[in-house]
């Protein structure tokens, strides 16, 4: 038998695929703030320029700018809770600058006829300036308790701040007191009342009543 030759069948052509590709949507990217050199550089030279101009103008300002006085060289309040008692210890107002006295009536060491009450004396001494303490327990005179300069040694009456000693050229200044309604003090303080001070500062002592004021000074 004679050998045949196979014919292999015929390729049968397969419909083609499709072929899904998934692509992402492009989405706009939201615009950014960008700060140009240009505006970056106008905002460096104005700060500088501003805090320069605060620098130069500052100080001057703060030194002219109006404040409410409360210290010395204005009008110091003291409450009646702060008001000595009546021949105590005197109170010493330390941003007013003054001691607070409260005088029992009669003869002072001057020989002046005190009614007693109340008078401030300016704490600077008068020969150099020097803050003049209260010292309860300095004797002088066979006296206890006097005001004396630790710088020069003046000495100064407890009931007045009369000079018994020392080089000051006089007694201690006088400020003027008022009293008020609900018995607290006005006290009138500053460099005004520089030579106010004089061997009759106890006959300028007020009473413990509201509408007192310190009398001038008696010469």
């Amino acid at each position: 038998m004679a050998d045949t030759e196979t014919t292999p069948p015929a390729a049968v052509p397969q419909p083609a695929r499709a072929i899904t590709v998934d692509t992402p949507v492009a989405r706009p990217v939201a615009k950014r703030d960008v700060i140009t050199r240009r505006v970056f550089l106008l905002g460096g030279f104005w700060s500088a320029f501003g805090l320069a101009l605060v620098g130069m103008l500052g100080g001057p300002l703060d030194f002219m700018w109006p404040r409410k006085v409360g210290g010395f060289g204005g009008p110091i309040t003291v409450g009646p809770d702060l008001v000595p008692k009546e021949g105590g210890a005197p109170y010493h107002s330390f941003g007013g600058h003054f001691w607070l006295l409260n005088r029992k009536a009669g003869p002072s060491i001057a020989g002046d006829d005190s009614p007693g009450g109340l008078l401030a004396l300016w704490h600077k001494c008068p020969h150099l300036g020097c803050t003049v303490p209260w010292r309860p327990d300095f004797t002088f005179d066979n006296r206890k308790g006097w005001f004396r300069c630790p710088c020069h040694g003046s000495t100064y009456s407890a009931d007045g701040g009369v000079k018994v000693f020392g080089p000051a050229p006089r007694p201690m200044d006088v400020f003027p007191i008022t009293v008020e309604a609900d018995k607290s003090l006005t006290v009138l303080t500053g460099r005004a009342y520089e030579n106010s001070g004089n061997q009759h500062n106890p006959a300028r002592t007020i009473p413990y009543e509201p509408g007192q004021k310190t009398p001038p000074k008696i010469t």
